[in-house]
């Protein structure tokens, strides 16, 4: 997790951000256009009029100014940077595709302070109320807030607002009902050691001997379908994730366990069952008694390459993948509702 001291982004910050996670927000209504004010860079007329379209749909500002553009090889504008001014200042990133010829992305940058006013009243409830049930310590402090339009990027959310703070975070996807999902980073000191005890040993019961130690825990929260805590290492090859009310082991996940070397070797490798059906379910049945506290009877499974789905009609569903070995290296439990606490 990181702190964003400044909120004057360099490409790198932002290609960061629009991989991240999302935050929640509801349409905001628009006053008139906002007019371009003397620019410090030149811009081709057609590329500034779709930015300011852009700038135009997410904010109510009513003055633009672009103050710097990273161009790229050719000339080509790539990243421009500027402020908004009106009622409530801001400064803003967009990315912009010369080969296509569109925004790829757009984010406005606002302080803390702000987030009422340009989240609007409605958010600023829904916020409260959602921390309210996720936060009860009072530990989340937004810094800075960000509205991010990114509609071309492969994973979601794509159009939604985030609240930035020290390790922490909270989107509002707006393309989902305005849904919140929030994450916050806690030591492994700080979290009860039966916790961390269940999460070391849910790992050693893959049976992988290489593994990394959990440095940092996450508490995340979406919605009402998931509120656990993940307990990880920085690059995320290792992680357990546990049910913040419940206390089940919801996944344990271990990449060290992946022992192909690229793409043709894994299609070569599982290109046929490593294990049988009845293998798959004798090698299962312990790790899902010792880990999620099922007993298998009566499952049955389903192969797609090195993922098994052991699945019983009104029972929760068991999703494994093997190595080359037939070792599981990763296994999540999903209950017949789909909700994880």
């Amino acid at each position: 997790m990181k702190k964003w001291s400044s909120i004057t982004l360099s490409a790198a910050a932002l290609s960061l951000l629009l991989s991240a996670a999302p935050i929640y927000a509801a349409p905001q209504s628009m006053t008139a256009e906002a007019k371009i004010e003397a620019s410090s860079v030149s811009l081709d007329p057609a590329v500034e009029a779709q930015l300011t379209k852009v700038l135009n749909k997410l904010s109510g500002s009513t003055k633009i100014e672009f103050t710097s553009v990273d161009k790229d090889a050719n000339g080509q504008p790539l990243f421009i940077y500027g402020k908004l001014s009106g009622q409530i200042d801001a400064e803003f990133n967009q990315q912009y595709n010369p080969a296509k010829k569109r925004v790829e992305s757009t984010s406005i940058i606002y302080k803390s302070s702000n987030t009422n006013a340009v989240i609007g009243a409605a958010l600023a409830n829904k916020t409260a109320a959602f921390l309210k049930t996720y936060d009860r310590d009072h530990k989340f402090k937004t810094e800075a807030i960000w509205r991010v339009y990114s509609p071309y990027q492969d994973n979601a959310p794509r159009n939604y607002w985030v609240l930035w703070g020290n390790n922490q975070s909270l989107y509002i996807d707006l393309d989902q009902g305005n849904q919140i999902s929030a994450s916050m980073t806690y030591s492994l000191a700080s979290v009860k050691a039966q916790l961390a005890n269940k999460a070391n040993q849910s790992l050693k019961t893959l049976g992988i001997s290489l593994t990394k130690p959990f440095e940092y825990v996450l508490r995340e929260k979406t919605g009402d379908k998931k509120f656990v805590w993940n307990f990880r290492d920085d690059d995320d090859n290792n992680h357990v994730v546990i049910g913040a009310k419940t206390g089940k082991v919801w996944e344990i996940q271990n990449l060290l366990g992946q022992d192909w070397t690229n793409d043709q070797d894994f299609a070569k490798s599982f290109a046929k069952p490593v294990l049988s059906k009845n293998q798959a379910l004798s090698a299962i049945k312990p790790k899902a008694k010792a880990v999620f506290g099922i007993q298998m009877k009566g499952y049955s499974v389903q192969i797609k390459k090195n993922e098994y789905i052991f699945t019983k009609k009104g029972a929760a569903t068991i999703t494994g993948k093997i190595n080359k070995k037939g070792k599981f290296y990763f296994l999540q439990m999903t209950p017949v509702n789909g909700i994880r606490n």
